[in-house]
């Protein structure tokens, strides 16, 4: 494999799904809220957040690599656990690696600096600092959120209020009410699931570089039901949401994904130690992350 090859492979581009469905989510309910669409905001938006993402995704190989634990990990979810394992195979260098990861968090601070500039206040400014402490705190030092049982936190945080506020705020110039923050809270989730549901083939490799995941911290069994409860939590935000009269009723449209949590967590619960059929579990969160977040967002244009 070429080396320009392996650093496309390094920025794990597949996994954008998730940022553009939460971009998606907060400018289309901003737009639910205002009436108005700004496309070169929301274009500025997707771009510097899929910048961020991918900052995230190589700092994750980097320090990952450093500690040792994609070493440790020989996962059969790849790859979607594991990281891209580009460095660790010797076909990017570590301090090619870490130089693309600042390269692109840098072009994404470039479109929040911009977006700060043209908006009130300094709203963005705030949440994209936040974004960059993630970014390089999640298993860097001097942070090492992961370590401390806060990974999955840091994710929630991420990619619900930080993410779905930013482009709620760059269309709206403003929060109008609470409810730009409790329409996060679905995109914070079924990201952190994605997350969740990794952690499971990881488990190994992460006590050998004593992190503090959720799979470690309550258990397997646990932790499934944990992932369960989250799932179907986002429905009854939804639910919520439409009899207040805050969400269209389309947005019940989303009931249609309920079976693929319930799916995913009975193949996990069945596939435990077998991580080649638990594969499908972990595809089939992926999947609701995006088929979810894209059918909540689209309602919120009608």
């Amino acid at each position: 494999m070429s080396n320009a090859k392996a650093i496309v492979t390094l920025l794990r581009l597949p996994f954008m799904t998730v940022t553009v469905g939460a971009i998606l989510l907060g400018s289309f309910f901003a737009y639910h809220e205002t009436g108005s669409f700004n496309i070169l905001h929301f274009v500025l938006a997707l771009l510097g957040a899929c910048f961020f993402h991918i900052a995230t995704n190589v700092a994750n190989d980097y320090y990952d690599y450093k500690s040792g634990n994609d070493a440790a990990n020989r996962s059969a979810t790849s790859p979607f656990s594991g990281g891209s394992r580009m460095v660790l195979d010797g076909l990017v260098k570590p301090g090619q690696a870490l130089a693309v990861s600042l390269t692109f968090a840098a072009l994404g601070s470039v479109m929040g600096l911009y977006l700060n500039h043209v908006t009130e206040g300094n709203v963005v400014l705030v949440l994209g600092v936040l974004g960059l402490i993630f970014v390089y705190g999640y298993n860097g030092l001097p942070l090492q959120l992961v370590n401390k049982g806060l990974g999955e936190i840091a994710i929630f945080l991420a990619w619900g209020p930080l993410m779905v506020l930013g482009a709620y705020y760059v269309q709206a110039n403003s929060f109008l009410s609470l409810w730009p923050f409790i329409v996060a809270i679905p995109s914070g989730i079924l990201t952190t699931l994605v997350l969740l549901i990794n952690e499971f083939a990881d488990k190994e490799a992460d006590v050998s570089t004593n992190r503090k995941t959720w799979v470690i911290m309550f258990g397997e069994n646990t932790a499934l039901i944990l992932y369960l409860m989250l799932a179907l939590l986002c429905y009854v935000v939804v639910a919520v949401g439409v009899l207040l009269d805050r969400f269209p009723l389309w947005s019940l449209l989303v009931g249609i994904t309920i079976f693929m949590p319930i799916q995913s967590y009975t193949i996990a619960k069945k596939s435990l130690g077998d991580w080649g059929k638990f594969l499908g579990a972990v595809k089939s969160t992926i999947l609701l992350n995006l088929v979810f977040l894209v059918l909540l967002s689209v309602s919120f244009l009608f």
